[in-house]
């Protein structure tokens, strides 16, 4: 069975769909850039309309306005947050000095929320899982050298402080190991890619074309 000689015919639609999204976005290859942009475009525009639903089924609706329809005096602290999604939704029309307000102080809150989630969620725990937890003295060496790398990442990312040749030294060495972080990322990236076309044409030859099993 295959994309021709289908049963099914949403599945047969389905395959057809995805086989000219996939040679689309491959056209990009050949210097055909029109269809490449218009598979983005509908990437783009699926995946915005995804999460416009989303927004609205699971936390506008549920969590702020229903709520305030049912009960306003019991819920006064959600009013400040309909007056946030108003102004971001009419930031394009409202004076600047009334939408830059709410949207810098959303930026800065999502800033912080992610930076200490990063830092107490994750990193803490997990020097303090493997450092100070039991183990094998494998596993609290392998806690401190991370916990060394990490130091001299970030202190590679400090600017202002007195110089020196230790400071120097420590910052350089942070710099190259975050480098070697960012190629062995790529690495990995080109691994996972490389997969995925593997995937595409699998999917092309046996469910679209039907030629291998």
């Amino acid at each position: 069975m295959n994309g021709f000689l289908g049963s099914d015919l949403a599945g047969v639609a389905a395959t057809w769909v995805a086989a000219l999204v996939t040679i689309g976005v491959w056209s990009y290859l050949l210097g055909e850039r029109r269809v490449f942009r218009l598979a983005q475009h509908l990437l783009a525009g699926m995946a915005t309309g995804y999460l416009v639903l989303i927004a609205l089924r699971e936390i506008l609706l549920p969590r702020l306005l229903m709520p305030l329809a049912n009960d306003p005096a019991g819920h006064l602290l959600l009013i400040p947050a309909l007056a946030l999604v108003v102004a971001l939704a009419g930031g394009r029309w409202l004076p600047r000095a009334v939408a830059g307000l709410p949207v810098a102080i959303l930026v800065g809150a999502t800033a912080a929320f992610a930076l200490g989630g990063a830092v107490s969620g994750t990193l803490l725990p997990q020097l303090a899982g493997s450092v100070l937890g039991p183990g094998t003295p494998l596993n609290v060496g392998n806690g401190v050298i991370g916990l060394a790398i990490t130091a001299l990442v970030l202190l590679g990312f400090l600017h202002g402080i007195p110089g020196g040749r230790i400071t120097g030294a420590a910052a350089g060495a942070g710099h190259w190991l975050l480098i070697g972080a960012i190629g062995g990322w790529l690495g990995f990236l080109v691994v996972s890619r490389l997969s995925l076309v593997v995937d595409r044409l699998s999917f092309l030859l046996t469910s679209w074309l039907g030629l291998a099993r």
